[in-house]
Order: structure tokens, then C-alpha cells, then sequence
């Protein structure tokens, strides 16, 4: 059968392809592509089977059941590696559970231990319509929407027009999907702007010192990291490269302008290669159509410790909620409430890392909460999880410096992070400093406290 008959007869109705739905099922969805217009007939396919199917979803939007007026309602859903702004009040609820994993491993699991994986019953997501050759693409967001794809018993995608058919290596043909609807909106949703915190110029700026030109970069997600190429990081740099999860904010203007030219890239030279980018103008959506030089590959290939760390001076750029004095990252939750999740992060910091030349760099203002609580603590508490682990802590950058970790004892790392902390909390780091790093100081203290 000739691939248009075969799609012709896989287009199907909202309501006939969420039948394909069934209980008992495990619903996935991924990051960057919920099926917004398709969402609702889900909904009421869920409701038709006594809410007895499950939902696991990666950075949700558009699906109701992770608001609270929906929270009673008897079936189970949950985040994946990335939680994102809709499922972080059902996380902190403890309504939705989450699963910590990466997602250059994700589907190692599945592929090597698959009796001892949850199934892939059905995955669902947004798409370009079909191309000469029958296949389609994720619209410059790949993710791991492929491999989902080739994996799920039954496969829904919402065809897209208004997705940019950006340079990319994962396509997947018709004769691999069960069942295609037809998007009822007319554009793809705003990018969501988020409000830089006032420190990030500042940030910014010392970031640019360890900046090399050559470099190859990556910026995570976080309010500070996401808005530092606009602040400034890369101002005065040339012939940068790019190999990044995300591509955020003010980046491909520089790929336009051929600052970020990957021209001294060790692997992919004169290629930037991503997971996700988005157009935020007219000017910027031709561009990506149309120059070539900016691939979109799949997130397992893109975040892989060992393709990041083949990158001769990598360079990766992260956020953090909090360092402890001796260089614990902690990026995902507040306490033991999840907040964004794992993400990137401990990929690409690791493979800077251990890449040849390579800088791993962690971005956070000093303080939260106008100065009231630090970022620099002298322990991790209330259960927060460890993002990165200190082994593999390098430059943690705030508004008042840069401290340098590695190879440094814990002691040096300490004084280092202190001299970056906001200056009301020096005074109670330092104490703890003497308390966990230098004898009899609790004895000393103890006695004080007597006298």
C-alpha cells in the first residue's frame, strides 16, 4: 500500500483514535509536544474506562488532571525526569508520584531489561504532517518522541502544520503510527517567557570569564541560566560551538550572526546540534528551515555522558537551588518535593566534566528569598536530593564571584564558596566551616557556651 492510502486511513476522528485507549493502559507523554487539542477527548476516553488507565507524562502541559479542581478524580498519574510549571503543586501535593532517571539511559532500561520496565502502552504527541517520502518529524523538538514511538504498542500524533521543519535525524514514517488527528490550533503555543532574576547581568558577566573562545557550549534550563546568553555570557566570544539539551533565549540570533559558528567543534564541526529549539520570530523560524546548520537529534544521543564528554572543551552551563560548603548540587527539588527533576543537568555537567579542556559551570544567585535564605548552605538538608555529587563539582558562579572547586580540598572549597556567598550569611558559614573541617572546634564551642 502506498504510504499516502496508508495515512488517508489512519487519519481519524478525536474520538475514534482515543478509542484505540484502553483500560488498563499506560499513557505516555513526552516533553516539548503535548497533543493540546487532542487532550480532551483523552480525558473523556479516560473517563469512559472508570479512570482505569495510567498517565506518565515529562514536563506536562495541557492536561487538566495535574490541576487541583481534578485531583480527586480516581486514577493515577506521574512525571518523569522533568516536572516543569503544570505538575509541580501535584508533586508537592504528593498526588502525582515521579520517576528520577536520565534521558540518555531511559531507554537502555527498556531495551535491556524490558520484563522489568512498565510497558509502553500507548504514547501520544504532536508531529509535522508527512513529507514526500511519507515520514515525519517532531517540528525541531525530537526528544525522545522517536524512540517512544518505535516502542509503544499503539502511537497517536497530532499533525501540526505550523511546526518548523527544522535540519534533523529523527523521522518516523507512517506505516510506524497507528493513528493520526488533525490539530485544531491555529499556531503553536508561546514560548513561555520567564522573568530573569536581577542578579543574572552580573552572573552573566563572570560567566563570560571562563569562557574561552572555541568553546562548546550547552545552557540548561533555570531562570538564571536560560536568560544568560541575553545577559551577556557569550558577548566578545567567537567561534563558539553549540551541543545543548535545550537551546534557549538569544542563542540562535548568535548562530545567525555566526558567533556561535561550531567552527572548532572536536565532533560535528560547522554543525550546532540540539534536542530543542524554538523559533521565536519569523526571522529565526526561516533560518532554522533553511540554513542547515542546526541539528536536531534525539535527546538519548544528545545527553549521552560519553557524546558530551568527545567534545573537546565543552563547556556546560547549569543551574542550582543550593551548593553546600564542600560542593553538593542540588537542581531538582526544595527539600524532598520535586520541583523540576533531574533533566540534563547531571549529564552534561559530568561530561564537561571529563571532556579534554572541558568546563563544568553552576550558575545560581547567592541568595532567595530577598536575601533572607542562602544558597550556599553548610549541609544539605530536609532530604533536597543531590543532583551532582561533589566528586564532580568544578565553578559555581554567583553575583559576587566565581569559586573554583575542583582539585580543591574541602576546606579550600569551603573558603572558596563562602567568599561567593551573600554577605549576610559569611558570619554562620564560616562557623560551620571551623565545625565540620577543623579539630576540637565543637569541643571549644561547647564550652563557650558553659562558661
Amino acid at each position: 500500500m502506498a504510504w499516502r492510502d496508508d495515512y488517508q486511513q489512519k487519519l481519524m476522528s478525536f474520538t475514534d483514535a482515543a478509542g484505540l485507549i484502553r483500560a488498563g493502559d499506560i499513557i505516555y507523554t513526552p516533553i516539548g509536544g503535548d497533543a493540546r487539542s487532542f487532550m480532551p477527548s483523552v480525558f473523556a476516553r479516560i473517563a469512559d474506562l472508570d479512570f482505569k488507565v495510567r498517565v506518565r507524562a515529562c514536563a506536562p502541559q495541557g492536561q487538566d488532571w495535574f490541576l487541583p479542581e481534578y485531583w480527586n478524580l480516581p486514577f493515577e498519574f506521574s512525571v518523569e525526569i522533568f516536572g516543569g510549571n503544570l505538575s509541580r503543586a501535584a508533586l508537592a501535593a504528593k498526588r502525582a508520584d515521579f520517576y528520577p532517571q536520565l534521558f540518555s539511559n531511559q531507554f537502555n532500561l527498556y531495551d535491556s531489561r524490558g520484563d522489568d520496565q512498565e510497558p509502553i502502552d500507548v504514547f501520544i504527541t504532536l508531529c509535522t504532517p508527512p513529507d514526500d517520502e511519507g515520514y515525519v518529524t517532531f517540528g525541531g523538538m525530537p526528544w525522545h518522541k522517536g524512540d517512544f514511538t518505535r516502542r509503544a504498542d499503539r502511537t497517536i500524533l497530532e499533525v501540526s502544520p505550523w511546526l518548523p521543519n527544522v535540519r534533523t535525524t529523527e523521522r518516523v514514517h507512517v506505516s510506524e503510527v497507528d493513528a493520526f488527528v488533525l490539530t485544531e490550533l491555529a499556531e503553536r503555543p508561546a514560548v513561555a517567557v520567564t522573568v530573569p532574576p536581577p542578579e543574572t547581568v552580573t552572573i552573566a558577566g563572570f560567566v563570560n570569564e571562563i569562557l574561552e573562545d572555541g568553546d562548546t557550549c550547552q545552557i540548561g534550563a533555570g531562570r538564571t541560566a536560560t536568560h544568560l546568553v541575553p545577559a551577556g555570557a557569550f558577548e566578545g566570544k567567537k567561534d563558539l560551538g553549540w551541543h545543548s539539551e535545550i537551546t534557549p533565549l538569544g542563542v540562535v540570533p548568535l548562530m545567525m550572526a555566526g558567533v556561535v559558528n561550531n567552527s572548532r567543534k572536536t565532533v560535528d564541526r560547522g554543525l550546532g546540534v540540539t534536542t530543542t529549539v524554538s523559533p521565536r520570530s519569523d526571522e529565526e523560524h526561516h533560518w532554522l528551515e533553511t540554513s542547515g546548520l542546526l541539528d536536531t537529534r534525539p535527546v538519548r544521543e544528545v545527553n549521552s555522558i560519553v557524546n558530551v564528554a568527545a567534545q573537546e572543551h565543552m563547556c556546560s552551563i547549569n543551574n542550582a537551588f543550593a551548593v553546600d560548603i564542600t560542593g553538593q548540587i542540588c537542581s531538582e527539588s526544595l527539600g524532598t518535593t520535586v520541583y523540576n527533576g533531574t533533566g540534563g543537568q547531571p549529564e552534561f555537567h559530568i561530561g564537561a566534566f571529563i571532556a579534554p579542556g572541558g568546563k563544568a559551570i553552576t550558575v545560581t544567585p547567592s541568595a532567595a528569598a530577598d536575601g533572607l535564605v542562602s544558597r550556599i548552605v553548610p549541609r544539605i538538608e530536609d532530604g533536597q536530593f543531590v543532583t551532582v555529587t561533589r566528586s564532580f563539582a568544578d565553578y559555581v558562579v554567583t553575583e559576587h564571584g566565581i569559586a573554583r572547586l575542583a582539585g580543591r580540598s574541602q576546606r579550600q572549597r569551603a573558603e572558596n564558596l563562602i567568599a561567593i556567598a551573600h554577605p549576610d550569611h559569611r558570619a554562620e558559614l564560616r562557623r560551620a566551616r571551623q565545625i565540620q573541617f577543623f579539630p576540637n572546634v565543637e569541643v571549644e564551642v561547647e564550652a563557650e557556651a558553659g562558661d
